[in-house]
């Protein structure tokens, strides 16, 4: 005895029609993609060379979002790994000179460390700071050398400038006047010693001599931190080479532009032996 089937009827308004259906698909996909991108990870492509070599203009990395943040719960904790900033950390973070810019450096002091520069030799409390990832130009064709620096090692001559400028005192020692202030050159090569005030850090760019980091605009305000890069996962040559600053997107013109120029040159123009690296 054959058995027959009657097809299914929904009950009324339970079908949704091709449009809703889709459209809430693709609402979900954006939800989750926006909660990965404020509270997960983020893209950021290196538009300037003052990381150089540690990052590379156009180096596309990922950003861990919540490594620094401030656990409200237990579980949090658990579930995230975070923690404090620590010296040597690649971060990215607010220019506190206009919040809307996301920028890239090195922390080298943390909060109540002494820092003193002398003829470009960094000392954090006392100890020199130096490595494979401090970077001088001693050659302009040549481009940034990597370190360590010690003193017997020859980084090339200070920062000339004049005795009136190398005199004045480092304006950004205290950070009640630090916001709305523009760079000011002559403390490069020698600074300080100068104290980190609670809740900020000292941030400055491998590529010493090419880097306008806190030696000029002061101490960054820990709040600002947006994360650590953890992987490049592209490097891209804008321009096809090494030198041309990255075209930063500010409308979808210039997002458009960019996709088109790496999918032209995506295979000439890549550095395949930077991509998938971890920048240290």
């Amino acid at each position: 005895m054959s058995e027959t089937h009657s097809p299914s009827t929904l009950p009324p308004g339970a079908r949704k029609g091709f449009l809703r259906d889709n459209l809430e698909v693709v609402c979900f996909a954006v939800m989750l993609i926006m909660f990965f991108k404020t509270f997960v990870a983020q893209q950021f492509t290196i538009p300037t060379g003052s990381m150089r070599n540690t990052l590379q203009i156009g180096d596309h990395v990922l950003v861990n979002k919540f490594l620094f943040a401030a656990p409200q719960w237990p579980w949090e904790a658990r579930l995230f790994p975070m923690r404090a900033p620590a010296r040597g950390d690649i971060i990215i973070f607010r220019y506190p000179g206009d919040r809307e810019q996301d920028w890239v450096k090195r922390c080298v002091a943390l909060p109540g460390d002494s820092v003193l520069i002398r003829d470009k030799r960094l000392f954090v409390n006392g100890r020199l700071v130096t490595g494979p990832w401090e970077h001088h130009i001693l050659d302009p064709a040549q481009g940034p050398v990597a370190g360590p620096w010690p003193p017997a090692r020859d980084a090339g001559p200070p920062e000339r400038v004049p005795p009136g400028l190398r005199r004045r005192v480092w304006p950004y020692a205290d950070p009640a006047v630090q916001p709305g202030l523009t760079m000011v050159f002559g403390f490069r090569d020698n600074l300080g010693p100068v104290t980190v005030p609670p809740g900020h850090l000292l941030a400055m760019g491998d590529n010493r001599e090419n880097s306008a980091d806190g030696r000029y605009w002061g101490f960054l305000p820990m709040e600002l931190l947006r994360g650590r890069p953890f992987i490049i996962w592209w490097s891209f040559r804008e321009g096809g080479n090494d030198d041309t600053d990255a075209n930063v997107p500010h409308n979808p013109g210039d997002v458009a532009m960019n996709f088109l120029d790496g999918a032209r040159h995506f295979l000439a123009w890549t550095r395949w032996d930077r991509t998938g690296t971890i920048p240290k």
